[in-house]
């Protein structure tokens, strides 16, 4: 969802609000082309803390802003001679409220503003977050309802822009997740139904997956969600793995998935990998089973500054170049937490961020698209 994730010191302040269902708790390929917008959305999560006493009633506000900079070297991937493009923009404005009852229910909501200012549009209204999270007295079981962010994949990152991962697989539906969360290794084994189709819909968004023009969509929520993630070692590693079923026209698409988080001294190393294993046909008569892999190396080089670089691979299983496919992405850059050295009471925290990104493309031979584009990205984010 920063830096679109301010690790370390992360700005991840939890949204989630209001749907009390009673059992348990817990727990593009594209760049910047002309229809297809890069994505600048950070997931707020307000956290919620254990220490606080049974029956203690407490409710929270938080407000978080991100304002970005962002040149293109290329404009448009489909013509190399677009020439290049600049924008200032405030990437978002969201409003989080968080309501502890007591130690086995809590709720969240979150409001946002995005894209304020993009490209001259006015901005993006919408609900980011709402659920209620509802956990069993006395045996480790869960519930969490609501719209959120569902667990089909980690998308661990360090910079600016989410991972080409995250792009393609992050189901933010409304849906209900049922875990069990032993005190165990950190184990998380957890079952989740959904609304829509969001992954499809990824990948058609993306053009990574053309549908037939007769395609039927079926009944929602026929879409589900199993996820097992485990911390062998505490606060060093963790390991997921995560499989998804959506219906399909004449098959379910079914993707699965594996991520790993490593976690030591200064270092914080992660990768992961998602594949489709059955896909409906497309127009072009062809299951087009895509596969990302994404690895990811961050280094807190001082207290308040902190590295990062980030490699990208897609593949979208069609034989032959396509215009405008991505082949991968090589990101690097920074993020400075600057309430270190400038006292400003008001805000809880404040980082600038600067993101580096390279995608080479896919071309097709004799064509006028583009076969790479450069993004610089710059983003001052403050929560308070």
């Amino acid at each position: 969802m920063a830096a679109n994730k301010m690790t370390n010191r992360r700005l991840v302040f939890s949204v989630v609000p209001i749907l009390i269902l009673g059992l348990s708790y817990s727990a593009k390929a594209e760049d910047s082309e002309a229809d297809h917008e890069v994505k600048q959305r950070e997931k707020i999560i307000v956290v919620i803390e254990e220490k606080e006493e049974v029956g203690e009633e407490k409710i929270k506000l938080i407000g978080y802003i991100e304002t970005n900079y962002e040149y293109l070297d290329v404009k448009d991937i489909d013509n190399k001679d677009s020439g290049s493009s600049s924008d200032l923009f405030i990437g978002s404005v969201t409003f989080a409220l968080s309501a502890i009852f007591n130690e086995w229910s809590k709720a969240l909501v979150a409001l946002e503003l995005e894209d304020i200012g993009r490209d001259g549009d006015a901005g993006n209204f919408r609900i980011d977050e709402a659920t209620a999270t509802l956990k069993a007295p006395r045996i480790p079981l869960y519930f969490i309802g609501g719209k959120t962010v569902l667990p089909f994949g980690v998308f661990e990152d360090h910079l600016i822009e989410g991972t080409l991962a995250e792009d393609l697989y992050e189901i933010d539906e409304w849906g209900a997740t049922l875990g069990f969360a032993p005190d165990f290794f950190g184990l998380d084994i957890s079952f989740s139904i959904y609304e829509d189709a969001s992954i499809m819909d990824n990948l058609e968004d993306f053009d990574t997956h053309e549908f037939r023009p007769e395609h039927q969509k079926e009944d929602r929520f026929g879409s589900y969600i199993a996820n097992v993630t485990l911390a062998p070692v505490r606060d060093t590693l963790t390991v997921s793995a995560f499989y998804n079923s959506e219906p399909g026209d004449g098959r379910r698409n079914e993707s699965i998935g594996g991520a790993f988080t490593l976690d030591f001294w200064k270092f914080i190393l992660d990768a992961e990998y998602i594949t489709a294993l059955q896909r409906e046909n497309g127009e072009n008569g062809r299951e087009n089973k895509e596969r990302v892999a994404v690895a990811g190396l961050a280094f807190d080089l001082l207290d308040w500054l902190q590295v990062a670089a980030r490699y990208e691979d897609f593949d979208d299983d069609n034989p032959g170049d396509q215009d405008e496919v991505l082949d991968y992405r090589v990101i690097a850059g920074f993020n400075y937490f600057f309430l270190d050295h400038v006292d400003l009471s008001y805000l809880e925290d404040a980082a600038f961020s600067f993101e580096y990104r390279f995608s080479k493309y896919e071309k097709e031979k004799g064509s006028e698209a583009a076969d790479s584009q450069t993004m610089l990205q710059f983003q001052v984010a403050i929560e308070f």
